[in-house]
C-alpha cells in the first residue's frame, strides 16, 4: 500500500462525509425494463465517448479498434438473439475501421433503445433460443442477453482506456456512476 492510501482501520473510523445536495427523487421501485434501459443507455454513451477518445488521437492503436469492433458486433449479435434471431455462425472480432465502429455505435444504439422500449416486461423471461460461436446450443432468459449487453463492454473499454493513456492520450471516462451523475 502507498503512503497516500489509508488502511482499512482508517477508513473505518472516519467520520462520515457531509451528504452532497440530495438529487431527482428516486422512485419507489424501479422495474427491470426501466433498469435495463439505463444500462442500455449507458452502454451507448460509453461508446460514443470511447469513440471521442480514440478520434483525439493521431493514430488510434489498432487493438483499441478491435475491441472496440468486438464490443459493437457482441452488441448487435445479442441483440439479435433477445429479438428471437439465431445469428450463426457469427464473428465476433470483425476487422473494422474507427469509422465503421462509429456507424455500428450508432445503429445499435438505435435499434436497442427501440427494442428495449417496446418490450413487454413479461418477455424479459421469456427464453431466447441460440447458438454460440462454437455452435452450441443454449436458451437465455432475454433479460439476461440484454443485461449482458450492458455489462460486457465494460471491461473492454477499461482495456481501450489503458491503450489510448499508453498511447499519450485521455481515456474516456465510462463509469456507470459518471453517466448516471450526467444524465440524472
Amino acid at each position: 500500500m502507498s503512503g497516500t492510501e489509508p488502511s482499512h482501520a482508517e477508513v473505518a473510523v472516519r467520520p462520515p462525509a457531509a451528504e452532497p445536495e440530495a438529487g431527482p427523487p428516486l422512485p419507489a421501485a424501479v422495474s427491470a425494463n426501466a433498469l435495463l434501459e439505463r444500462m442500455i443507455a449507458h452502454a451507448a454513451w460509453a461508446n460514443e465517448r470511447v469513440l471521442a477518445s480514440l478520434r483525439a488521437l493521431p493514430e488510434p492503436p489498432a487493438e483499441a479498434v478491435r475491441l472496440l469492433a468486438h464490443v459493437l458486433e457482441a452488441e448487435r449479435l445479442h441483440l439479435e438473439r433477445a429479438a428471437g434471431a439465431d445469428p450463426f455462425p457469427q464473428d465476433f472480432w470483425p476487422a473494422r475501421t474507427l469509422e465503421e465502429c462509429a456507424a455500428q455505435a450508432a445503429e445499435n444504439r438505435e435499434r436497442l433503445a427501440a427494442f428495449v422500449a417496446a418490450l413487454p416486461a413479461e418477455a424479459l423471461a421469456r427464453p431466447a433460443s441460440y447458438r454460440d460461436s462454437r455452435g452450441n446450443r443454449h436458451r437465455t432468459p432475454v433479460a439476461d442477453l440484454l443485461a449482458h449487453i450492458g455489462l460486457h463492454g465494460s471491461h473492454h473499454r477499461g482495456q481501450i482506456a489503458r491503450l489510448v493513456r499508453a498511447a499519450g492520450g485521455e481515456p474516456a471516462v465510462t463509469d456507470y456512476l459518471a453517466f448516471v451523475r450526467a444524465n440524472p
